[in-house]
């Protein structure tokens, strides 16, 4: 079965362009939906549409106050977003969850699942 992978990046960026050319000829398995849109409400729409697996984002400064990627993490919880950022060459693999703390319990678990 196909991944869905939503690619956003700036309208005609080279960067957009080689990643998706380098996802369609070595990703056989992944069905590669680029943005059409810059603005994020439109992005927001976009995205529900295709219903990706997963998005894969250019941004210079990803964990800056306004970002687009915290902003889709806020608005997309538990849909990973790999980062890359054209300036720096990293990679950054994020994934917001949200859980109740309700016990000492519950943090112990946490911990746990993320040291896996």
């Amino acid at each position: 079965m196909d991944k869905r992978c939503f690619l956003v990046g700036q309208k005609d960026s080279l960067f957009k362009q080689l990643v998706a050319s380098l996802l369609v000829d070595l990703a056989d398995d992944l069905n590669l939906h680029v943005n059409k849109t810059e603005e994020f409400d439109g992005l927001m729409d976009e995205i529900k549409e295709i219903r990706p697996d997963m998005i894969l984002l250019e941004d210079a400064s990803p964990f800056s106050e306004d970002s687009l990627t915290i902003r889709l993490l806020v608005n997309i919880p538990d849909l990973p977003v790999i980062v890359i950022s054209e300036d720096s060459n990293l990679l950054h693999i994020v994934r917001r969850n949200t859980r109740l703390l309700s016990s000492s319990k519950d943090l112990i678990e946490t911990i746990n699942l993320m040291m896996v």
